[in-house]
C-alpha cells in the first residue's frame, strides 16, 4: 500500500519534525529577560521624570522639598536668604506649607529678586497670618521706607475657592490671627 499514498502524503515524509533543542529554549529566556530589563528601565525612566520632586536649596543649606516654590535661592541668584533676606516660618500646627506655598505663588510674593529689587516690590517685610474660620491666608506688603508698621498692601487669598479676594480686606481678617511666615530684606537700612 505504500505505493499508493498520495503525492500529499508523500511530501510530507520527506521533511522531517523539527526537534526543540536546548539551545532554542536558552534563547527564548535571554530574550524574556532582556524584554523584562527594558521594561522595568523604561518604568523607572518615566516614573523619576514624573515624580514631582524637585531640589529646593536657600541659603547654605540644601533640603529635598515635594512642593515646587519660586523662592529657593540658587547660586545663581542674586540675593542669598540669611545674608539679604530672613524668612521665618511658623505655621506647624495652623496650616500646610503647601497651602502657604499655593498662596505665595498665587499672588506672586514668593519671588524674593522681584521682592528686593527697587524695580519689582522693593519691598521691606512681607507678614502672612491665617484666617482659619474663613480659611483665608492675609499678606502684608511693606514697601520700603513704611511708617508706624502699616503695610503697604494688603492681599488675601482663599483657599477654599482657590482665588484671590476681592474688595477691602479689613482688619477683621488679619487682627488676633496667627503670623504664620515672614520674610524680611536685610538690606533695608
Amino acid at each position: 500500500m505504500d505505493i499508493l499514498t498520495t503525492r500529499y502524503e508523500r511530501m510530507n515524509m520527506s521533511e522531517k519534525p523539527k526537534k526543540f533543542e536546548k539551545k532554542n529554549l536558552l534563547y527564548l529566556v535571554i530574550a524574556g529577560l532582556a524584554l523584562v530589563i527594558i521594561i522595568l528601565l523604561a518604568s523607572w525612566v518615566i516614573i523619576s521624570n514624573n515624580s514631582g520632586a524637585t531640589t529646593e536649596e536657600t541659603g547654605t543649606t540644601a533640603k529635598a522639598s515635594s512642593s515646587v516654590s519660586s523662592a529657593s535661592s540658587t547660586s545663581t541668584s542674586k540675593y542669598v536668604e540669611g545674608k539679604d533676606y530672613t524668612v521665618k516660618s511658623s505655621n506647624d500646627g495652623v496650616v500646610d506649607k503647601a497651602s502657604v506655598d499655593e498662596a505665595m505663588t498665587a499672588t506672586g510674593v514668593n519671588n524674593y529678586e522681584n521682592d528686593m529689587d527697587t524695580d519689582g516690590g522693593n519691598y521691606a517685610k512681607i507678614e502672612l497670618y491665617y484666617n482659619k474660620a474663613k480659611n483665608v491666608v492675609v499678606q502684608k506688603l511693606f514697601q520700603n521706607g513704611y511708617k508706624n508698621n502699616e503695610p503697604t498692601v494688603i492681599i488675601a487669598y482663599d483657599l477654599s475657592k482657590k482665588e484671590m479676594v476681592t474688595g477691602h480686606i479689613g482688619r477683621l481678617y488679619y487682627d488676633n490671627q496667627p503670623l504664620i511666615y515672614t520674610w524680611t530684606n536685610n538690606t533695608v537700612q
